[in-house]
This record gives C-alpha cells, sequence and structure tokens, in this order.
C-alpha cells in the first residue's frame, strides 16, 4: 500500500511539474507578445509575399510554446546516469533557458526598436535551439523531436527577417 502511495504522489507530482513548465512557458510567451506590440502584426511594415497572415501567429505559437514547455519538462526530469549525462542535462536546461529568454526578448526589439537587431537575436535562437536539439537526442530524444517544429519556424524567421531588413531599409 505505501508503494502504491508513493507511485501516485510521484505521478501527481510529475503531473504538476509538466503543466507548471508548460503554463509558465505559454504564459510568459502570451504575455510577451501582448506587452511588444506583436498582437499588432505587420502593421506598418513591409513583408515580403511569403510572410504569413497575422492570424496564423496566433495559431502557431500557442503550439510551439506548448511543445518547448513539454520539452522542458522531459528535460528536466531526466535521471541522468552518469556524469556526463549530468552535464548534458544541466547544459540541456542552460541552452533551454538561453533560447527562452532571446524568444521573449525578439518581440520586443523586433517591434520596438531594429529589425538587425532582432535578425541577430534570431541568429542566436537558431544556433541555441540547434545546440539543445543536439544535445537532446543524447537523453530525451523526445524532447528534441518536440522542438523541431520551433526549429523551423526559427529558420524561416531568420530569412523573414532579412526580407523585412531589406524592405525596410
Amino acid at each position: 500500500m505505501a508503494m502504491q502511495n508513493t507511485l501516485t504522489a510521484k505521478k501527481i507530482s510529475s503531473f504538476w511539474t509538466f503543466l507548471g513548465c508548460v503554463l509558465i512557458t505559454l504564459g510568459a510567451g502570451t504575455l510577451c507578445g501582448w506587452l511588444s506590440g506583436a498582437m499588432n502584426g505587420y502593421e506598418g511594415i513591409n513583408v515580403p509575399a511569403f510572410a504569413p497572415p497575422d492570424w496564423v501567429f496566433s495559431v502557431v505559437w500557442p503550439i510551439l510554446y506548448i511543445m518547448m514547455g513539454a520539452a522542458l519538462y522531459l528535460i528536466i526530469t531526466y535521471p541522468p546516469l552518469t556524469r556526463t549525462e549530468y552535464f548534458i542535462k544541466t547544459a540541456a536546461i542552460i541552452l533551454w533557458g538561453i533560447q527562452f529568454a532571446l524568444n521573449l526578448l525578439w518581440p520586443f526589439i523586433f517591434f520596438n526598436i531594429d529589425y538587425t537587431i532582432a535578425f541577430v537575436i534570431n541568429a542566436a535562437m537558431v544556433a541555441a535551439v540547434t545546440s539543445l536539439v543536439t544535445l537532446g537526442f543524447f537523453i530525451r530524444p523526445l524532447s528534441s523531436v518536440l522542438l523541431l517544429p520551433y526549429w523551423g519556424w526559427l529558420l524561416f524567421a531568420t530569412y523573414e527577417t532579412i526580407m523585412i531588413i531589406i524592405l525596410n531599409a
């Protein structure tokens, strides 16, 4: 009976950890969108013909934030068996934090300050997420798979930002 209670407590704790990772990621991303002016979309910006309509962002970003939160959960709950796995897990957590901080910073810079600085931030995000995906395959491959759509979106955003810089020069 005590073992069953312990397993139930672990499942409940795991559920709350998962929910916390997802809700914090989704909540911070959504709040950042509202505060940065990103909710106004491309208003007043010359964009390339391939730029998605504004409504696409309100569909894509919540999905990406949920997947990012789930990936974080998989990384932080990974029980390292070796010293190397411990270092990989630690590096993955740090990279996740760096890319997320850059992700939250990007819309403030893009919509309020400078497209070129936003491009540099975007390129740094691509590098961080590429590294994070690579490390994730060593400890929790599913965390990497969950981050691949985000990585693809960032690559697209990098190209789009270059075109916006050119069109608004």
